[in-house]
């Protein structure tokens, strides 16, 4: 059986490839989706900013400097409050980040250090989480934005 195999960032390739004008930054992504039928739920906001902690900085430099790469790279930043989306639900959005990055640090060759940081979220506990599916909404809602 062959299983057909796409990416949902296909819609924003063009935007992702190409350098970010920082004068609009810090950009922010968000969606919340309710799917009562089937009860499911997730919602997820994202911000977009230039890295600016030095100490983050000087470890992507290290880590640049270890494996002699001169990759772009990019950080992740959990910000949310926890009464708003509790720790527990970050494993469910940060695989979705990390493909992202992934695939961002290797079409995006602008030279700066991004962050992505999950400021803002929402969960019920008695709904199915659809965080990933939120965030990739949420990462394409953002990049519409550039």
């Amino acid at each position: 059986m062959i299983e057909i195999i796409r990416s949902p960032y296909g819609k924003i390739v063009d935007k992702i490839a190409k350098p970010i004008d920082l004068s609009m930054l810090p950009l922010y992504g968000e969606k919340e989706i309710l799917n009562l039928s089937v009860g499911r739920y997730g919602k997820v906001k994202i911000k977009l900013e230039v890295e600016s902690d030095l100490h983050a900085l000087n470890v992507v430099n290290e880590y640049k400097e270890r494996y002699k790469e001169n990759k772009n790279y990019h950080t992740y930043q959990w910000e949310v409050e926890e009464n708003k989306l509790p720790k527990q639900y970050e494993y469910l959005i940060r695989s979705e980040m990390t493909r992202f990055i992934e695939i961002f640090s290797v079409l995006n060759k602008d030279p700066h250090v991004f962050r992505f940081s999950i400021v803002d979220g929402g969960f019920r506990d008695l709904e199915r989480p659809v965080h990933a599916q939120a965030v990739r909404e949420a990462i394409i809602e953002l990049f519409n934005q550039i």
